[in-house]
């Protein structure tokens, strides 16, 4: 650049005729005796190219102040709902998928104080956060009065938005009430859900929003039927026959969950008094023998990958593990397999607790078989687990994992494992391999219900399945 000595502070009109400018206060004596206005002078500085650098940088540094000043951390509500909108809506659970189809910037509020309520309780549930909790409980009282005055208008009575928020104060109680089964509560949300059902027209089941959500009620009913041993009401059977016009009905899911509400109604029977031992026995073998068969008969897409190890593992139960194409098809055949192993427990305890019409030497001979069956099964349920915890080829072994995805996956072994260490034999060696798995996941992926959960099974009375199942969170992990 071509340097053409130092500015001038002359005035413009003084520059302009090439005169010296006396630089007087006010006005120049040239401007004065030419009759002309002076403009007044110049500072040369600021016509010099400046380094502005360290300028510019303290200008931005100073307006992130600001921002961070102005805005400041999110709140906990804030965090709690990105929390459960990415880890649990996105991340595990299929059914709720359709809180993203609603326009956040025009929720009705009643919806919005319920998803509120359910972060915040599964905040606390995944993160153990007492403020969190505090806030869920105020958050669930408020989105309670909410509902109730939209299910007083006709407007919003029978609305998706309204049944969403039925289903997500259900799901706040399964979040928040770890032994409820006898509750109330336990069942008055889905109930409320289902009465709904029956005020909404049946072009429901043409929207996706409106299958979706009916799925969801459904499976949430039928396992809280099973869990409490309730029948299976008939509004529960009119609502699946809606929905068999809109599914695959070869599907394994489907196929189970016709098969869980024999199993619901038997076990409700059973808890009743109106079957004899001998009716429990029979109709519990017929019912094992159709779980067995639809395990059996598994499409391609469903099947697992058995891995042989070239070397011991203390991840994995003996010489092998099994590799699923998904997390959803390894959830879905261990219910399966725990639901076989409770029901082979049903006719091992009948066949031990009185003599019954057989001799002593066929009773000793179906003893070992059902302990075989159970062994056996026991043994599948600790396979499918190396794929999630590390020992598998999804993850390098002994990996700390930090995705929060990955730590559900391991929350959802945690009651297939409880059932298999509980109810295999001694002699199989499976609870002592379940009670280190459990304290591995505690540890290593920091899932505090694990340790609760081996704390129960190691103790000297373990507790009920179904109980331990309602402390997990119940169907809140249910895909």
């Amino acid at each position: 650049m071509v340097y053409d000595g130092k500015p001038s502070r002359a005035c413009l009109p003084c520059r302009r005729r090439k005169l010296r400018c006396d630089l007087k206060r006010d006005s120049c004596g040239q401007c004065i005796r030419a009759g002309l206005d002076c403009t007044g002078y110049r500072n040369p500085h600021d016509l010099r190219i400046q380094n502005e650098t360290k300028l510019v940088k303290r200008k931005v540094l100073e307006a992130k102040n600001v921002t961070v000043s102005r805005f400041g951390e999110p709140s906990l509500q804030q965090k709690s709902r990105g929390a459960f909108l990415s880890h649990y809506v996105h991340g595990i659970s299929g059914s709720y998928d359709v809180i993203a189809l609603f326009d956040n910037a025009s929720l009705d509020t009643h919806l919005d104080a319920s998803i509120n309520a359910a972060s915040l309780a599964f905040f606390h549930f995944q993160y153990f956060s007492p403020r969190a909790s505090d806030l869920a409980r105020k958050g669930y009282y408020t989105a309670l009065k909410l509902v109730n005055v939209a299910l007083q208008n006709p407007n919003s009575l029978a609305s998706d938005s309204t049944l969403l928020a039925v289903l997500l104060l259900d799901l706040f109680e399964k979040f928040t009430n770890s032994n409820s089964r006898s509750s109330v509560a336990w069942m008055s949300h889905v109930n409320g859900a289902l009465a709904l059902i029956k005020l909404r027209d049946s072009i429901q089941f043409q929207t996706y929003i409106g299958r979706r959500l009916s799925f969801r009620l459904a499976t949430s009913l039928l396992i809280s039927c099973v869990a409490g041993s309730a029948p299976v009401p008939p509004a529960l059977r009119s609502l699946r026959a809606e929905l068999e016009n809109y599914v695959n009905v070869e599907d394994p899911k489907w196929k189970l969950t016709d098969l869980s509400i024999k199993s619901a109604d038997l076990k409700a029977a059973i808890h009743q008094g109106l079957l004899s031992n001998e009716e429990k026995i029979l109709q519990s073998k017929q019912l094992d023998s159709e779980f067995s068969s639809l395990s059996a008969n598994m499409p391609a897409t469903w099947l697992s990958q058995r891995k042989y190890l070239e070397r011991p593992s203390q991840r994995v139960f003996g010489q092998f593990y099994d590799l699923y194409p998904s997390y959803f098809v390894t959830q879905t055949r261990n219910v399966i397999r725990l639901t076989r192993i409770v029901l082979n427990h049903e006719i091992r305890t009948l066949y031990k607790a009185q003599p019954l019409d057989i001799d002593t030497t066929t009773e000793a001979i179906q003893l070992t078989f059902i302990d075989r069956i159970i062994d056996d099964i026991a043994r599948e349920i600790c396979a499918s687990g190396p794929q999630f915890t590390g020992a598998g080829e999804s993850l390098t072994p002994n990996k700390k994992a930090t995705d929060s995805v990955q730590k559900f996956f391991c929350h959802t072994l945690l009651f297939p494992f409880y059932v298999a260490g509980l109810y295999a034999s001694p002699g199989s060696m499976i609870r002592p391999w379940v009670l280190n798995q459990l304290r591995y996941i505690a540890k290593e992926f920091e899932v505090r219900h694990a340790a609760t959960v081996a704390d129960i099974l190691d103790s000297e009375e373990p507790k009920d399945p179904w109980s331990v199942y309602a402390i997990l969170g119940s169907y809140a992990f249910a895909s």
